[in-house]
């Protein structure tokens, strides 16, 4: 008897070191998601999403120009950069349809979407 209660309190040693491990891996990959939110959409960052910006300093982030330019013309993005200075920036995106390459432009603060030549 004795050592199947030695057994026991080994299985649940080994469960309790598994569930610590498990629950490492979880937050570590929950930071790891959160680091690359940050990266891909600046908005996050500590520092610019303390400050209220005005209403000139709105702009949409690399994701919601691409949300837009998908939401009317379909093909595969090759390619987006953001482009211009001042009230005149706009993400680039380079698609691909069928074999063909277009450009669209997504206003950064209006998202107006116009194609390129």
């Amino acid at each position: 008897m004795r050592k199947a209660g030695s057994v026991n309190a080994q299985v649940m040693a080994l469960c309790f070191a598994f569930a610590f491990a498990l629950g490492s891996a979880t937050n570590t990959l929950a930071q790891s998601t959160q680091d690359i939110q940050t990266q891909l959409e600046p908005s996050r960052r500590g520092a610019s999403a303390s400050k209220a910006p005005n209403a000139s300093q709105l702009e949409l982030t690399e994701r919601q120009a691409v949300s837009r330019a998908r939401s009317q013309y379909s093909g595969n993005i090759l390619r987006v950069s953001l482009v211009g200075s001042g009230g005149n920036k706009r993400y680039q995106i380079r698609m691909e349809k069928d074999g063909k390459v277009f450009t669209l432009f997504v206003h950064a603060r209006t998202g107006k979407i116009t194609r390129g030549g």
